[in-house]
């Protein structure tokens, strides 16, 4: 049987691919082996520095936070201080003392608290109960003592100086809702003598910024965390103040063991790098992870070198192929991701055109539709805001009376001549109301809206005679409040129509004026017709969503939607009409607006 004959080229081929793939995937392997270890213990040594320096930070704000606490009761050897001398006399002082000195405490607070962005608050509690703010914004009777930690603080009188947990500042201050840390100092006296709290809330912010300006990978997150595996702080807000489930308090078990350092846990299949540091001023733990395959690229650029130096011999087509495709899918996967993200309302996004072919004249394109598209919508933004006052300024000035004053003025010479006093009172009263019309002032004080009001009754006096009577109760004090132009005479004129008219027996109908520290109501009530719940209830939809169906007077009249969507144009959706019904009969209007003296 004859030996298959192979040719020269052909051996040559195989002793050069043995000489040349042999030695270079032995040399590729242990390469590649070396420079991933080399690489991986150098990023995880960084890692673990970067951990430990942003750890000293925090070190640094929460030292800098006890050191503005020392320098507030710092005693000098020539002079006592004299915040420390007004919180010891606070408990004995007189009424009018207690004013003056809680005035000096106070702005003492405030002098430290203004200088500092990081602080959210600084509070005095004294031994007696007596609390004091540097912002002013504590609620009505905030409890202190509510949180079990300030108590386990007081309860140890060896502990001078405490951080909190992480907590919510809405127990006691209605100014905002932010995570805080809290610093407790006790103040005592030269004789030892407890005088009261040094309480500072330090934004949980601070220390995020900390830990967010390491940048260490997009792909990972930080926790500090207590002994208790409470989350102090956490790019999560919704953890903060939380404790970590069971799960994740075990993957961080091991960080509170030594100082500082590193190990790899793998979480729902996925190998992670846990770098932690002690933050000693309290004791917590700042911990960072990481996904591994995102911590080691440099490893797998290593890697896909190596191999493709081993095949490029052999497969140098498919290498040209991959990276052509690659170049020219790259930049079509990026603008596909821009336009999910314009479609998801994201218009400020934009493509980087980098070349001038097909694909970058491509992404130049989608450059300019976003931007028509944002114009559009800027365009019929405003376009809208001009419509919206168009109506205001119709709802304003519907009619221009001066022709029909004019007559007026004529009517009532008139009656004097034929000696007809009614019809010249008429006259006057509706030319009055006129006049008002005329005026062009848009907002005009409560008193001249009241005497307007008086006009129009006077006419209404002339139809139903003394089938109703027109009660006021309005301080004397408001009388100089600003209102809204024709507000209150639309609100009379529903009551008559929809109240006294359907009644047979005599009516009342009463205006009345509150305040509050900023707000201004006035209402105006009938004891007319009997009205339904479902009445209410439809007639306050009409006011939130459609035309108003309890409209007052001719189809001319502002009516209640109209006012309402007067006062919510002016002011907010805060202010407007209020509809009420009363327990025996008939209903209560209320409008609301801002108190303006």
């Amino acid at each position: 049987m004859k030996r298959a004959r192979i040719n020269l080229f052909v051996r040559l081929m195989l002793s050069f691919l043995s000489l040349i793939v042999l030695p270079l995937t032995i040399v590729s392997y242990f390469g590649y082996t070396v420079a991933t270890q080399i690489i991986n213990n150098n990023v995880s040594r960084s890692i673990k520095q970067t951990v430990h320096q942003l750890s000293l930070n925090s070190e640094v704000i929460l030292e800098d936070a006890e050191k503005a606490l020392s320098t507030i009761l710092f005693d000098s050897y020539s002079k006592p201080n004299p915040f420390k001398e007004a919180i010891a006399a606070y408990g004995n002082a007189t009424e009018y003392d207690k004013n003056v000195l809680g005035h000096e405490i106070e702005d003492e607070l405030n002098k430290y608290a203004i200088y500092r962005n990081d602080m959210n608050g600084l509070y005095l509690i004294r031994t007696d109960g007596a609390i004091f703010s540097s912002a002013n914004q504590l609620l009505d009777n905030p409890d202190f003592k509510a949180y079990d930690w300030y108590q386990l603080f007081m309860a140890q009188s060896a502990i001078d100086v405490m951080w909190s947990p992480a907590h919510k500042v809405s127990g006691y201050t209605k100014s905002s809702n932010a995570n805080v840390v809290t610093l407790l100092k006790k103040i005592k006296s030269p004789y030892g003598t407890l005088l009261g709290v040094l309480w500072m809330d330090l934004n949980e912010r601070s220390l995020e910024n900390v830990y967010t300006s390491g940048n260490i990978s997009p792909g990972g997150y930080t926790y500090v965390l207590d002994s208790s595996s409470g989350v102090i702080s956490a790019s999560d807000k919704s953890l903060v103040t939380g404790k970590l489930d069971r799960e994740q308090a075990a993957m961080f078990s091991d960080a509170f063991i030594e100082d500082s350092g590193h190990y790899f846990y793998r979480e729902n299949g996925i190998e992670k790098l846990v770098a932690f540091a002690t933050i000693h001023t309290t004791g917590w733990k700042m911990i960072t992870v990481i996904p591994v395959n995102e911590l080691f690229v440099d490893a797998n650029r290593v890697k896909n070198i190596i191999l493709l130096l081993a095949l490029i011999t052999t497969v140098t087509s498919t290498v040209i192929a991959f990276f052509a495709a690659r170049r020219i899918t790259k930049p079509v996967r990026n603008l596909i991701r821009l336009m999910e993200k314009a479609s998801e309302g994201n218009l400020s996004v934009r493509a980087k055109v980098k070349d001038s072919d097909e694909i970058g004249t491509l992404n130049k394109h989608f450059n300019i539709m976003i931007g028509e598209i944002q114009h559009l919508i800027s365009s019929v933004y405003i376009s809208n805001i001009k419509q919206k006052e168009a109506e205001l300024a119709s709802l304003e000035a519907q009619i221009n009376p001066h022709f029909l004053y004019n007559t007026l003025q004529s009517i009532k010479w008139l009656s004097d001549i034929h000696k007809a006093p009614e019809i010249g009172d008429m006259a006057i009263s509706l030319a009055k109301i006129f006049r008002f019309s005329i005026k062009g002032a848009a907002i005009v004080s409560l008193y001249e809206e009241m005497q307007h009001v008086k006009d129009y009754i006077s006419i209404q006096k002339f139809r139903y005679g003394d089938r109703f009577e027109l009660v006021y109760h309005i301080g004397e004090e408001l009388l100089q409040c600003q209102i809204p132009k024709l507000i209150i005479q639309p609100l009379v004129e529903n009551a008559i129509y929809h109240g006294i008219e359907t009644k047979e027996e005599y009516g009342t109908i009463t205006i009345w004026a509150k305040s509050g520290d900023q707000s201004l109501h006035i209402g105006v009530e009938d004891d007319g017709a009997v009205v339904s719940y479902e009445k209410i209830e439809e007639i306050r939809f009409s006011l939130k969503h459609s035309a108003d169906p309890h409209m007052a007077g001719t189809g001319k009249s502002l009516g209640l939607k109209n006012i309402h969507d007067r006062l919510q144009m002016l002011y907010g959706t805060d202010y407007g009409i209020q509809i009420n019904r009363r327990e025996d009969r008939g209903f209560t209007v209320i409008a609301s607006l801002p108190k303006n003296m």
